[in-house]
């Protein structure tokens, strides 16, 4: 028996399920990994990966960045946690985040994972609005909390929850499959059109929450004036317009805040992920000093909230960002994949869309009908897994292989996974 089948054996006896939360791999062979480097995994047994998911983008410095290991165990030393109270990096981190922040007069909130973040993005948003509902897109993600997942066309998990429906559903401009039937060449954003009936019908919704580019269920990437549009709307109906960045922010796009890709200032971005390098839950809400305002204090928070530990390290975080210009390698390097898949798969007879934004790229499957190949993305996330490559999978026909490696990838890593991927796929038939 090798080291990771012990580990798996131990897991099935003690873990209530076995931490494959969206069922990517079978139970028998669910990766065990016990040390990351860069763009790396290693399992127990000394094989290498090629970490094409870092995370779900929450290593966008890559694994055990060592600024960041170091900045972690010096804040360890000094201060972990405390009660109500302030602390220095704390205090340091929201003035950093505020300067950054595109947003006029920014204020920031702390809590401690992106779910989190989105259910103080719905609770600022009642109490500024005093309306209590929001508008959404099908296919998007803002979490798995009672709270989050009121807020969008979540899986049926959520009825188990007994979740209220507090949002209107209407289409994410999706220009591969367009949901109203249009070409590009004769599109006007037609897909939004639904957003101006739904106001027409109802008078109880307070904003829109938005991901700048479709995450977990699917890398999709909208046109650049999408962002502009639904700015408009907001401004036109006094809306507030939440920008969930949670996965898509810090640099996945190719800029700090991936509004900034759009020329557009929303009222709320939502962070997470990346925000504290992985090594700490962290997340924030960023928005205008009069909204973040409206509510008192004890009505957003939790005990880990903002905590100490959290804040140093997210210091040191962000400045691994910006020294090492991982925003414009990220474009850079995006740019680059981007372009060597297409050469290599774009007349593919399996490969239908190649689209990306940064290091976001996504690969949409297809059967020889133009149908979703879900089971064939299946079968190649399983057997790049076996050598050695880990992918992840979405989309509506869960079709859609999603590229988020971390930011510090380099051309040669792309062109050793670019070799990989041939091979993997020269075994289908």
């Amino acid at each position: 028996m090798t080291k990771k089948e012990k580990y798996l054996d131990l897991a099935k006896k003690s873990l209530a399920r076995m931490d494959n939360s969206y069922k990517y791999f079978p139970e028998e062979d669910t990766p065990v990994f016990v040390k990351g480097k860069g763009v790396r995994l290693y399992d127990p047994d000394g094989k290498e990966y090629l970490d094409m998911v870092s995370g779900y983008s929450a290593l966008n410095q890559g694994h055990t960045h060592p600024k960041i290991i170091s900045s972690l165990l010096k804040q360890a030393n000094r201060l972990t946690h405390t009660s109500a109270t302030l602390s220095d990096a704390k205090v340091l981190l929201a003035e950093k985040l505020a300067n950054m922040s595109p947003i006029p007069n920014t204020v920031v909130h702390f809590d401690i994972g992106g779910s989190r973040a989105v259910e103080g993005a719905k609770i600022l948003t009642t109490a500024y609005t005093g309306k209590s509902k929001m508008i959404s897109f099908n296919n998007s993600y803002h979490g798995r909390t009672a709270g989050s997942l009121s807020l969008y066309n979540a899986d049926d998990f959520k009825d188990l929850l007994n979740v209220p429906k507090d949002y209107y559903k209407t289409h994410y401009p999706y220009c591969y499959r367009c949901p109203v039937g249009k070409k590009i060449e004769s599109c006007n954003y037609q897909c939004l059109d639904k957003i101006q009936h739904i106001l027409d019908n109802n008078n109880d919704i307070g904003g829109i929450i938005v991901e700048p580019a479709l995450g977990s269920r699917g890398y999709i990437f909208p046109p650049q004036k999408f962002y502009k549009k639904i700015r408009r709307i907001c401004d036109e109906h006094e809306l507030l317009f939440i920008s969930d960045e949670i996965q898509m922010g810090l640099g996945r796009l190719g800029a700090m805040f991936a509004c900034d890709k759009f020329e557009t200032i929303p009222d709320l971005i939502l962070l997470s992920k990346s925000l504290a390098g992985g090594m700490w839950p962290l997340s924030a809400i960023l928005g205008k000093k009069a909204i973040m305002e409206r509510i008192g204090p004890g009505t957003l928070g939790s005990t880990f909230a903002g905590a100490p530990l959290a804040c140093g390290v997210a210091l040191t975080s962000i400045e691994v960002l910006e020294n090492e210009n991982l925003c414009e390698k990220s474009e850079i390097v995006g740019e680059y994949f981007l372009e060597r898949l297409r050469d290599e798969f774009a007349d593919h007879p399996l490969f239908g869309n190649i689209d990306g934004m940064g290091l976001a790229i996504g690969l949409e499957l297809i059967l020889e009908d133009g149908s979703p190949a879900g089971d064939l993305c299946e079968k190649i996330q399983h057997l790049s897994f076996k050598e050695g490559v880990l992918l992840q999978r979405g989309g509506p026909g869960k079709n859609i292989i999603n590229m988020i490696p971390a930011l510090i990838i380099t051309k040669e890593e792309v062109e050793e996974f670019i070799g990989r991927f041939k091979k993997i796929i020269e075994q289908i038939h």
